[in-house]
């Protein structure tokens, strides 16, 4: 089990950082105030999430200039993650609790993203198993973009 650190750079900003033990790990930054595009960025993956218009909940996820996956909202707070390579994943909470969990086909947790106690600008994500090193960041990256659209 592997545990990282998600922190808000600032209330007023829409940038945060992810660490473990060693540093940082990875920033995913929304393109502006207003948008709900970001970037993330780590030493070995750059990622780019584009929010299909306003009212629709359909996410791409770019690597370079290729879509890698989709991520698509269901009305009950659940959303579904599918990667070119046919791999899916389910990012879900439960109302009134901040917590959420990805979830493997199987129904498996592989990590669960959590608030801090007395703060809504940092927390943590736990790792359940091991997940190769470029599929974790990536599944980092788009639970804490979604997470921070389900706030």
């Amino acid at each position: 089990m592997a545990l990282l650190h998600w922190k808000q750079q600032d209330l007023t900003t829409r940038r945060y950082t992810v660490s473990d033990e060693n540093g940082q790990v990875g920033e995913l930054a929304f393109r502006g105030w207003t948008s709900n595009d970001a970037d993330f960025s780590s030493e070995r993956i750059n990622l780019y999430f584009q929010r299909q218009g306003w009212l629709q909940h359909d996410v791409t996820i770019h690597f370079k200039d290729e879509v890698i996956g989709m991520s698509k909202t269901s009305g009950f707070g659940k959303t579904t993650t599918t990667l070119v390579t046919g791999e899916q994943f389910t990012f879900q909470g439960k109302s009134l609790d901040s917590t959420r969990e990805l979830l493997d086909e199987a129904g498996n947790s592989l990590m669960r993203f959590e608030q801090g106690s007395f703060s809504m600008s940092s927390g943590q994500i736990t790792i359940a198993r091991d997940i190769p090193e470029l599929t974790r960041l990536l599944l980092v990256a788009t639970g804490l973009y979604l997470r921070h659209l389900g706030q």
